[in-house]
């Protein structure tokens, strides 16, 4: 006797209707989770400019030999080499786009009066109600944009969040470096860490590879001709320029991300408007401009020495196994002069281009975080810092490493790895806070 399927199926006393209302959800429910992850895998691509190439060293990192205490500890006599090459030199040189996020490292970059190019140039923002007294205006009670970096509580995880800069291949081919280029955009990655009722499932995904484990979104380096940024206050510690709110390119996830509550918005400085500096900086009559930054804290540029930065990693290798320049977010790190020499400098020449050494470098608190995991250590290299390097008048109760940079020139100065390194004065300094 033949037994067919029709059989089986009476058999069990259900009809065929029955049977497929049972087996269509053991079918469509993969089938689901497929078309689920597909469609979300596509809205996640990694965003990559059409016709750019994106500016940046892709190889090796400069500093991936870092850590050899034999080659960077100590330091060497000034001057050059029998084959001609100079003892002390740019080691490597790093810009950093979006202010307390990771670097981009390069192999040469043009300098301006406020600092490389490309540096610095936006910053996160939340806001906030400001600290008022208690008979404030309603004006004054208003909530402001308020800048946001690592050192605030949560905002380490701005460590991972990497930008990237393409410019056109137009651009990329010529000759003489294309500067800020006018169709240049700014990718923007961040880590995928799932969240909601389908976190489980998302994870699973990443871990298989079905799912990138970092999201991305793009927006223009340069304010479009054809679109009218809001231009808002953002309160950046003393100051309060109205520069261009760009949260209409940032993604709602992103704030997500970070696992902020009120409203977060990227900002770009209006590149007709910089923050002028002072303090230590030199004035207008002397040097035929005044220097002037964009989101960087103080000054146009800084310079670290990494036999410092080594004598530091030393003194904190027990709590901090391999401790990174990086943790320092230099513009320029050299190496060649011993540990601190550089305390001293007041004008130095980098290859051709000479600036003026405006004051020491005072250090906050981020160096707590570490660049490549975004985890915040409790006490060092802080602790350890101001156990030895509170070596300024002008501010005693904290430390110093490294130096803040004024370029002589406004523009068409270059810097580039491997250049050599002089100084051209020493002397004292007296760091002004205001």
């Amino acid at each position: 006797m033949v037994i067919t399927t029709r059989t089986l199926i009476w058999g069990l006393g259900i009809s065929i209707e029955q049977l497929i209302l049972i087996l269509c959800p053991t079918f469509l429910i993969p089938a689901t989770i497929f078309l689920y992850l597909d469609i979300k895998s596509r809205g996640r691509s990694v965003v990559q400019p059409k016709g750019c190439k994106r500016i940046g060293v892709h190889a090796a990192s400069n500093i991936s030999d870092e850590y050899d205490d034999h080659k960077y500890a100590g330091g060497v006599q000034a001057g050059t080499e029998a084959s001609g090459e100079p003892r002390w030199k740019v080691k490597a040189l790093f810009i950093y786009p979006i202010k307390s996020c990771a670097p981009i490292e390069l192999m040469d970059s043009e300098v301006e009066g406020s600092g490389l190019v490309w540096d610095r140039k936006f910053a996160w923002a939340e806001l906030l109600k400001p600290q008022t007294r208690l008979n404030a205006s309603e004006e004054e009670k208003k909530s402001v944009w308020t800048f946001r970096t690592q050192r605030a509580p949560g905002y380490e995880k701005l460590a991972l969040v990497k930008p990237e800069i393409w410019i056109s291949e137009l651009d990329a081919k010529r000759d003489n470096s294309p500067g800020e280029g006018k169709g240049a955009a700014l990718v923007i990655k961040y880590p995928h860490v799932p969240s909601g009722f389908l976190a489980p499932l998302d994870r699973l995904a990443i871990s298989w590879g079905l799912l990138s484990s970092e999201k991305s979104f793009q927006v223009p380096f340069n304010p479009l001709p054809d679109y009218k940024y809001p231009c808002e206050d953002v309160v950046i510690w003393k100051n309060r320029p109205r520069w261009l709110n760009y949260g209409v390119h940032v993604p709602d996830d992103f704030r997500d991300y970070l696992g902020v509550k009120n409203p977060l918005t990227l900002f770009r400085v209006d590149p007709a408007s910089y923050r002028e500096v002072y303090r230590n900086a030199p004035r207008k009559e002397n040097l035929g401009y005044q220097p002037s930054v964009g989101f960087a804290d103080a000054y146009p540029v800084h310079l670290l020495n990494l036999a410092s930065v080594r004598d530091v990693a030393a003194k904190v290798k027990e709590a901090i196994p391999n401790f990174s320049a990086r943790r320092f977010r230099s513009n320029i790190l050299l190496t060649g002069p011993s540990a601190y020499d550089e305390d001293d400098w007041k004008r130095i020449r980098i290859g051709n281009e000479e600036f003026h050494c405006a004051c020491h470098t005072v250090r906050c608190r981020l160096p707590n975080v570490d660049p490549d995991s975004s985890e915040r250590h409790p006490l060092e290299p802080d602790k350890t810092l101001k156990s030895f390097r509170c070596i300024d008048d002008g501010d005693p109760n904290n430390a110093c490493l490294g130096l803040m940079l004024v370029p002589v020139k406004e523009k068409g100065m270059k810097l580039q790895v491997g250049q050599g390194v002089e100084v051209l004065k020493r002397g004292g300094h007296h760091y002004i806070k205001t």
